[in-house]
């Protein structure tokens, strides 16, 4: 009765305020009743439920609908459930907020009227229904009929609300934050936007995780703030870059004896005098869900010849091939030659890209496209050894394109080498996830991710093959997966 006092004086306040236009306008009291009792349908899936299944209550609750009126057409004997507000303490009973029979429902206000304390004690818990202690209240509310909880929806959390693009690696609406794991490290600095980011492997070009023999250390910060309002939580700036530089890796030449032994050994390398790297995302001021992406990754010097440690580098056989040097070239009679060193050289993307979110109010599932073109430079370069050291059987190897004939570099020269796509998407609900797939320099990179424990630690997997024949220092099939610590502040 307390719920039923409340309303009314609310309803003569509202009345009150009211009098002086009493004479020109005719207040509904039964629809600011129904206003200030009406549950929004939106949010009744948090609330505590339950089915009903004792025979002798859903036979009293379905004549009660009957007596009030409601349609028999619409009423349903078999299915009456019950919605509650939550309780404090697990001690006491719930409040009865809807009552639901069939297609209709009852608010607090109708239940009240309609029943007495007694049954409303009945289905909160406050009083006992079965047994010789009927109708006695206890000191520990307890809901004794035949019943079924109905699983109840989980909370949109404040990240889940926020328009995120990249949920995983690089949330926006968070101050700090830090992830860690085998392909990428990467660290927020506060509320600069700044990023600093660890990467091994070029996925761009589908050479991930250590095949490319390369890894990348990058600045990212954002250029222009984006003023939009409808878009501005989700894309905060309309311009961001990345500036860094690659350097050559010797892991996952040999792996045999090491935790990452099960993991394929590679053949290809990054260029030995490494790379400066340069990205941007622009998004369409008028638009900025759509937008422009470079990536440039150019090496910083020329090839030539140099010394080198050949356990330091990956390399196939020379076989029937004709490698040989060139006339012009007096080092060809004093060396021996020994394999081929293939090399990564320059590598990009330009593209156009969209963002989509299927509900921004709700935005849990995000998309992103991206289109168009790519490149990917590799050079062989051809081992050998002098007999420069007086002592016997100790060479000097050298590495070197110049004056050598068959040789080859590998570039695109069809339109599938040149195509550039990748989707994304992500989901992030109560349980986070996300899955992409990208075509470029004819390689097929598939990646996934998901939660373990929570929101900071999650398994992350990654697959490539060529969607061509797998040139002599790919690898036909490459998987690798890691878990990822991530911390937010």
């Amino acid at each position: 009765m307390k719920k039923f006092l409340v309303i009314i004086v609310l309803t003569l306040a509202t009345a009150l305020s009211f009098q002086n236009v009493a004479n020109s306008q005719v207040i509904d009291k039964e629809a600011i009743i129904d206003s200030l009792t009406t549950i929004d349908p939106n949010i009744v899936g948090y609330f505590p439920r339950w089915k009903i299944c004792e025979p002798d209550l859903l036979a009293q609750i379905y004549q009660a609908f009957l007596y009030k009126g409601y349609p028999k057409n619409e009423l349903s004997q078999e299915d009456v459930q019950v919605l509650g507000a939550p309780k404090e303490f697990e001690t006491d009973p719930y409040d009865i907020l809807l009552l639901t029979c069939g297609k209709t429902s009852m608010n607090s206000v109708e239940i009240e009227s309609l029943f007495g304390d007694m049954m409303i004690g009945f289905l909160s818990g406050e009083y006992t229904y079965k047994g010789i202690d009927r109708g006695i209240r206890t000191d520990f509310a307890k809901r004794d009929y035949c019943f079924s909880d109905i699983p109840g929806e989980t909370p949109v959390t404040p990240s889940q609300a926020a328009m995120i693009t990249n949920y995983l690696d690089k949330p926006v609406n968070v101050d700090h934050a830090f992830s860690l794991s085998l392909f990428e490290q990467s660290l927020k600095i506060g509320e600069s936007g700044f990023w600093i980011r660890s990467v091994l492997g070029t996925d761009e070009v589908g050479y991930h995780f250590w095949s490319s023999g390369e890894s990348k250390i990058l600045l990212q910060r954002p250029l222009y703030i984006n003023q939009d309002m409808g878009t501005k939580k989700g894309i905060p700036n309309l311009i961001d870059a990345y500036l860094g530089g690659a350097y050559r890796i010797t892991g996952g030449l040999d792996s045999d004896g090491s935790l990452l032994s099960w993991v394929s050994n590679r053949t290809l390398n990054a260029d030995p005098g490494g790379k400066i790297i340069f990205g941007t995302d622009i998004h369409a001021w008028f638009h900025p869900q759509a937008g422009i992406s470079l990536n440039l990754e150019l090496p910083m010097k020329r090839l030539g010849t140099e010394r080198i440690d050949p356990s330091a580098y990956g390399s196939y056989g020379i076989g029937d091939r004709e490698v040989d040097f060139n006339p012009n070239n007096p080092i060809g009679a004093i060396a021996t030659k020994s394999a081929i060193i293939p090399l990564l050289r320059a590598t990009g993307q330009f593209s156009v890209f969209y963002h989509l979110w299927l509900d921004k109010q709700n935005p849990e599932n995000y998309f992103r496209f991206n289109l168009g073109i790519s490149y990917a430079e590799i050079q062989e370069a051809l081992l050998y050894e002098v007999q420069e050291n007086p002592i016997p059987n100790a060479p000097t190897r050298y590495m070197s394109v110049d004056d050598i004939d068959g040789l080859g570099t590998f570039k695109p020269n069809e339109f599938m080498d040149w195509l550039y796509f990748k989707v994304e998407y992500r989901n992030q609900a109560v349980f986070p996830f996300g899955i992409s797939a990208q075509i470029s320099n004819q390689i097929l990179l598939g990646r996934a991710y998901l939660p373990l424990l929570g929101n900071w630690l999650y398994l992350e997997a990654k697959y490539s093959t060529p969607l061509r024949d797998a040139r002599i220092f790919e690898m036909k099939n490459f998987f690798m997966i890691s878990p990822v610590l991530r911390l937010t502040i």
